[in-house]
């Protein structure tokens, strides 16, 4: 099959799946995740250089995706890839549509690793968020400059949480919605650490309403 071409058919998730490189599924949250390398994060990679940064200790460049490293950081890569396809939009809304955890959850998470690439990128997902109106879109960036240069409207769904850059940093000062890293746990938003790691029931980094979520520092 010519994943390329704009004449194949995407009537299954196997199809969607091999369009867009698949997708993560995490212990943590109540749905999937789709995701690129981190080192090819455009103002991550520059974070990365410098001390007391988030990326500094970035968790996506460490555990399981190092430790399984040749399965994964392929994966990553052909994901990557993946976004310059001309079906990669109609594929991902496929998926967004037909797979199960979506569909019960009513949520996604974009970039469990990863960032946006460019404006394209942005407005391809800010395009799948429009045809899926179901669905609740959170995407976590570091990409402050490309999110406040984006002239197009924000689909409502899709909750955009700028970064914080420095650990215990102030959140960014932004019109959407943003996260910051904290290292004392008293100043955590986000109790994930008390469950395992997992949400439970917990949906604040989806809920356009809650301003800032605070994690702590793993």
């Amino acid at each position: 099959m010519d994943i390329q071409n704009n004449l194949v058919e995407i009537n299954t998730l196997k199809v969607a799946k091999e369009i867009v490189g698949g997708w993560s599924v995490t212990s943590k949250m109540p749905t999937i995740s789709w995701s690129t390398p981190a080192q090819e994060c455009n103002t991550g990679s520059k974070l990365r250089k410098i001390k007391g940064t988030v990326c500094s200790d970035c968790y996506a460049m460490k555990g399981n995706y190092v430790r399984y490293k040749k399965n994964i950081l392929p994966a990553l890569y052909k994901r990557l890839e993946s976004i310059t396809n001309p079906l990669w939009v109609k594929a991902m809304v496929f998926i967004m549509k037909n797979q199960k955890t979506v569909k019960d959850s009513g949520l996604f998470r974009w970039h469990d690793s990863g960032d946006i690439q460019g404006v394209e990128h942005l407005d391809k997902i800010c395009q799948i968020a429009y045809e899926t109106p179901e669905i609740t879109h959170w995407l976590p960036t570091k990409e402050s400059n490309l999110v406040m240069n984006y002239t197009k409207p924000i689909p409502k769904n899709l909750v955009i949480r700028l970064s914080g850059s420095f650990v215990d940093g102030k959140p960014p000062i932004f019109r959407c919605n943003t996260s910051t890293v904290v290292s004392d746990k008293d100043n955590a938003t986000c109790r994930a650490f008390e469950n395992e790691g997992k949400c439970g029931d917990c949906r604040q980094c989806w809920d356009s309403g809650v301003k800032n979520v605070s994690y702590f520092k793993h």
